[in-house]
């Protein structure tokens, strides 16, 4: 699967080729009702990445849309904002990136640069 990523200073878009840009700005906007928070803080990078990757595949199964990752702005670490910067690479690498629609850095209210919303693709019934 393919994206179309925009860093804008702390604040990323990212967007499945072929998905309306509608469903990302929706989702930047904060307009997308949120089903499943995840919290990385306190978590390496591997766990943080298999915790991302598992919770995608368990919302997705379980019918929800949205995410909110919460995986901080790297104050606490020496390295920075790690969990943030890789997120990315994270939500578009298969297997997750099957899964994925768009994803946005949250509005201040959701946790702004610390957090990111997750737009999933709905499930199809076979």
């Amino acid at each position: 699967m393919s994206f179309d990523i925009e860093r804008r200073g702390e604040h990323l878009l990212g967007l499945a080729k072929g998905i309306d840009r509608a469903h990302r700005d929706r989702l930047s906007r904060g307009e997308v009702e949120i089903d499943v928070e995840l919290d990385l803080h306190g978590l390496g990078e591997p766990d943080a990445r298999s915790l991302v990757r598992a919770a995608v595949e368990d919302a997705y199964q379980e019918g929800d849309r949205c995410l909110l990752v919460i995986h901080g702005r790297g104050r606490g670490s020496e390295f920075g904002s790690v969990l943030r910067e890789g997120l990315p690479e994270w939500l578009t690498a298969p297997p997750a990136g099957r899964r994925v629609m768009a994803f946005a850095t949250a509005l201040p209210r959701d946790g702004g640069p610390g957090a990111s919303y997750v737009l999933l693709r709905r499930k199809r019934s076979r």
